[in-house]
């Protein structure tokens, strides 16, 4: 959080060729309480002194003989990558304000001086230049530990298989050499021995592919969405061979992006219809889609199944949250996180509705793109 006194604090470059004037800046700023103040009376060193020193503020004179404030401005610009110039233009020709703010200045004071002017905007734009200055370091921050919690999660999640395999195998081999000898209590041990060994290798795979979908660049196309859905249908025929399942697949978008990734959202949502309507005598699953906000393309999948306590909507995209019991329908809780985090990293958006025995409705939305 930045504070009356961060403000103060702020490092200001005051640049004019006249000593007077700097002198006057100095006493001003001085004044209200600013205590980190330089100035230079060559604009040819601006550049040096604001790279090694990186001001939060540079009170910049714009008529200077040999090199006048915009000359000044296209240098620091090869400093400030980021694009946000901290230039405070100073100027007695209000014909160049207009072309200062489009050089990259972001704010300008006139001449003669007004003290009062001067101080508000300087101390708005030290306010604003530390803010984002604050924004870029947790953005960053963010970034660092995202990755961090990636990599610990395929570090975790790639060094627990090897123990999981020696359960199986050595339960496997008991099943055979001892089997036949086993009291029937204990073989169901074994057997409930084995079934949670292989839903934690379920659960680990689940959070590898999570942790590789945060990875992955990606790779965006115009993607053809019926075709799509049509192309992952055949994943779920073992599953709906022998049900009466009515699909409507209603005309659908062009959208630009992962197809991959795209791909894994539609069977995650299209998996979780047909297991959610698995008591039904006759399942309907609709895909569509419409305009969205903001002239988003939103995609919906409509069920008739199960649904869901619609007050628990919120824990529906977290990882390892289930709404219903395993014994109920089997599933790891990672499936619906991974659809938040691929339609995120797309910059749309996702959210469901439902009711208890009523059916649930998913959404995503992607942004509109003229060239799909």
């Amino acid at each position: 959080m930045i504070t009356h006194a961060d403000i103060l604090h702020g490092k200001i470059l005051i640049v004019d060729d006249q000593k007077v004037n700097v002198m006057l800046l100095e006493q001003m700023l001085g004044g209200a309480g600013y205590d980190s103040i330089s100035s230079t009376m060559d604009p040819g060193r601006v550049s040096e002194l604001h790279r090694k020193n990186r001001y939060d503020l540079i009170l910049l004179d714009l008529m200077m003989p040999e090199m006048d404030g915009f000359q000044v401005m296209d240098r620091l610009k090869e400093i400030e990558t980021g694009g946000y110039l901290p230039v405070l233009v100073i100027t007695a020709q209000p014909e160049l304000k207009l072309r200062a703010l489009k050089a990259g200045a972001k704010d300008f004071v006139g001449k003669p001086f007004d003290l009062a002017e001067i101080l508000a905007r300087v101390y708005n734009m030290l306010e604003v230049r530390l803010l984002h200055l604050e924004a870029k370091r947790l953005h960053e921050r963010l970034q660092d530990a995202n990755k961090e919690l990636q990599a610990f999660s395929y570090s975790v999640s790639h060094d627990l298989r090897a123990p999981l395999r020696h359960i199986l195998g050595f339960v496997d081999l008991l099943l055979k050499d001892a089997g036949p000898s086993l009291a029937e209590p204990s073989l169901r041990h074994l057997t409930t021995i084995a079934q949670a060994a292989k839903r934690m290798g379920n659960l680990i795979d689940d959070l590898l592919a999570f942790s590789r979908v945060g990875r992955a660049e990606l790779q965006t196309v115009d993607v053809n969405l019926n075709d799509l859905v049509l192309e992952t249908l055949p994943d779920f025929q073992a599953e709906t061979t022998a049900r009466a399942i009515d699909w409507k697949i209603n005309p659908l978008p062009r959208v630009r992006a992962d197809q991959a990734l795209l791909r894994m959202v539609l069977v995650n949502l299209l998996s979780n219809a047909v297991k959610f309507t698995g008591g039904r005598a006759e399942a309907k699953i609709e895909i569509g889609s419409r305009s969205g906000e903001n002239g988003e393309d939103e995609i919906y999948i409509r069920d008739n199944g199960a649904g869901f306590d619609p007050q628990y909507v919120t824990k529906l995209f977290g990882v390892f949250q289930r709404l219903h019991a395993q014994d109920e329908f089997e599933g790891t809780g990672i499936g619906l996180a991974n659809v938040q985090r691929i339609i995120q990293r797309h910059g749309g958006r996702v959210w469901a509705e439902g009711a208890v025995d009523g059916g649930a409705t998913f959404h995503f939305s992607l942004p509109h793109s003229p060239k799909a």
